[in-house]
């Protein structure tokens, strides 16, 4: 019997690479995003207490005190919001949202930035919450309207969190939202004070950023 000892010609050799290699990369960007998918998770869920806190926290004086203006004073990098609420017949009280940073060399002599949450209520109370591991954006929105059938009206307050290294899934280009600060609320118009801040004026619907935007 005739064997054919006949090897593999350079074409084939040539395929068999490319199509190794294809299978390689296939799986290298696989597994790279299923990292991407764990860090996110863990990203998410190591700031999902602090969140949950700040959100509660400042829906109790939504919930407890008349609500009749929010404005937005940011200032020298910080993001900045006051909610205006009635005190009497005639006078208001200011709760206040606003952000903060620390900047530090780590261990390693490498510049990190913390980012916070801090918060005055109606009462005066202070409270502070870390963003762990996040990168706060200065720049939110805020989305108002009223409801004409109802006379309610309807905000929306969103302040943006991303993942503090580079992130694929979660950075200002493809923003992740399952870890943002969301505030919503609804009342009635006519507890509205038109006179005291300008997001919050009568029939007006807005949809806007705030805060420390560069556009």
């Amino acid at each position: 019997m005739k064997l054919n000892n006949k090897g593999m010609t350079l074409i084939e050799l040539l395929v068999s690479i490319v199509l190794i290699g294809l299978v390689l990369t296939f799986l290298l960007q696989l597994l790279t995003d299923l990292r991407n998918e764990i860090d996110n998770n863990n990203f998410a869920y190591n700031n999902q207490v602090n969140r949950t806190d700040a959100i509660y926290t400042i829906s109790k004086d939504l919930n407890k005190y008349t609500l009749v203006g929010v404005s937005d004073t940011s200032t020298n990098g910080a993001l900045v919001i006051n909610f205006h609420y009635r005190e009497g017949l005639s006078n208001t009280k200011t709760a206040t949202l606003r952000s903060d940073s620390n900047t530090y060399t780590d261990e390693l002599g490498v510049e990190q930035t913390k980012y916070y949450l801090r918060y005055t209520s109606y009462n005066g109370e202070k409270y502070s919450w870390e963003m762990k591991g996040a990168e706060l954006d200065l720049c939110g929105n805020f989305t108002y309207y009223v409801d004409n059938l109802s006379d309610n009206y309807y905000f929306k307050l969103n302040i943006y969190l991303y993942n503090s290294l580079y992130h694929e899934r979660n950075n200002k280009d493809k923003n992740n939202a399952v870890d943002d600060i969301e505030i919503s609320y609804a009342s009635y118009k006519s507890d509205l004070n038109r006179t005291n801040a300008s997001y919050l004026t009568g029939n007006t619907k807005v949809d806007k950023q705030i805060g420390i935007c560069t556009n």
